[in-house]
């Protein structure tokens, strides 16, 4: 068992949609759980890492910090994948919200490196913030086409569809809270001129 996890590893890391396939056929459930876990250990402990440095809180707040990070984003991968099945279902396709919900969980898998990459840099001296950010913005990347993948290999669709099916939530926010703004600040100004 311990040699399937590593090529499912292998395989999402190198050939994605091998992979999610493969999470999704055998759907094993204590590896995503456990990458899941990890994953936002890793965040969580390179976050803490990475403020403490510039903020001065001390390392103690790290432990508040894992657990709220722990149950926000399993809170986020929950309702994430019933968002996008959501969707997925409005586009007009059709797959397992299982699936979703298992891929979605691998795709976490870059995250892992969050904690060695924050690790690395604390070590170096000058240009601390470029490098973190260069390597946040390389995992987001990493992230964001695993779950593009996911999307795809799930509800067998194209790029451009489970493109859609990804940013539609979050456009779909946007606008909400442009709207929701924009009434807040008409309601000031109606307030204002009575």
């Amino acid at each position: 068992m311990e040699n399937n996890y590593s090529t499912l590893l292998y395989d999402l890391a190198i050939h994605p949609g091998k992979g999610l396939n493969r999470a999704k056929e055998d759907k094993p459930w204590i590896f995503v759980v456990a990458v899941v876990i990890l994953s936002e250990i890793s965040i969580a402990t390179g976050a803490t890492l990475f403020v403490s440095r510039f903020t001065g809180v001390a390392r103690i707040a790290f432990f508040l910090n894992l657990l709220f990070i722990i149950i926000l984003l399993t809170f986020f991968w929950i309702i994430n994948a019933g968002i996008l099945h959501f969707f997925a279902e409005v586009w007009g396709k059709r797959g397992s919200i299982i699936d979703l919900f298992i891929t979605l969980g691998l795709a976490m898998f870059p995250f892992l490196f969050v904690s060695p990459l924050s690790l690395i840099v604390e070590g170096l001296g000058r240009g601390r913030i470029l490098f973190q950010s260069i390597f946040v913005t390389a995992v987001l990347l990493w992230f964001f086409s695993l779950a593009l993948a996911a999307v795809r290999e799930v509800y067998s669709s194209s790029a451009f569809e489970a493109l859609l099916i990804l940013l539609a939530p979050i456009l779909l926010f946007t606008i909400l809270f442009m709207f929701l703004s924009l009434g807040c600040i008409l309601l000031t100004v109606l307030s204002l001129s009575l």
